[in-house]
């Protein structure tokens, strides 16, 4: 079931507030970095604590801001709020899921192969949508462990789930410009316009002919899982 999450934002002075001009410099470098580098950044961010998250909330949701911007404060707000979700879904042994089919196990290849039809579900039923993002568009490394198969099994996963989300596909298509234009050499590139060219569908062959991402009428909602998060101003 929907709810909607009111995030209070307090006017009075507040001694453990993060003022924007602390954590503006940090969401830019994020956004522009990948892999270790982003990393750290992002750790510094996190690092803030629900302190951060009235802001946070705030550049969300900003559409004055780019959309590498507002993503990156989605992710960190959605690492601050369920920081231990995401780290069991990390530690998840999928070999021992109950709905694990032995019979994977028979094929040749290993049992990854066929082990998508089970996780791609329950990772779009613990909605960590921010997380799936940046496990694609930053290449962090930071992944359940996959006994077999290449070492983007588990991006690719994490992907599916974002790109067949209807409120999330946008970002999906946003990351795929991003990368397309920023590491046309990259291994995930060749994988990315593989993925946009068996969809045929409008959006991904915008995004094939023009190189960035289709324009919206309206910008996704912020949401954790299926909560929806809007912020609210007491007096």
């Amino acid at each position: 079931m929907k709810r909607t999450l009111l995030l209070a934002t307090v006017m009075t002075a507040n001694v453990f507030a993060v003022e924007k001009k602390e954590l503006m410099p940090l969401i830019e470098k994020a956004s522009t970095n990948r892999e270790s580098a982003y990393v750290e950044v992002r750790d510094k961010i996190v690092g803030f604590g629900t302190n951060a998250l009235p802001l946070l909330a705030e550049i969300a949701v900003d559409e004055a801001l780019p959309w590498q911007q507002r993503l990156i404060a989605r992710i960190c707000y959605e690492r601050v709020e369920r920081k231990e979700d995401i780290k069991k879904l990390i530690e998840t042994n999928w070999y021992s899921h109950p709905k694990f089919n032995p019979e994977w196990n028979k094929l040749i290849t290993g049992p990854e192969i066929d082990m998508g039809e089970m996780v791609i579900p329950e990772l779009r039923e613990i909605g960590l949508w921010y997380y799936y993002l940046e496990v694609e568009w930053k290449m962090t490394g930071e992944q359940a462990e996959i006994r077999r198969g290449d070492r983007y099994r588990w991006v690719s996963w994490c992907t599916f789930t974002a790109k067949d989300s209807s409120i999330e596909r946008i970002w999906f298509l946003r990351i795929c410009s991003d990368l397309v234009e920023t590491t046309p050499a990259s291994p995930r590139v060749s994988w990315i316009h593989s993925i946009l060219r068996r969809e045929e569908k409008p959006d991904a062959v915008y995004l094939l002919e023009h190189r960035v991402p289709p324009p919206v009428t309206s910008e996704p909602p912020f949401r954790l899982g299926t909560n929806i998060v809007k912020r609210v101003t007491q007096p």
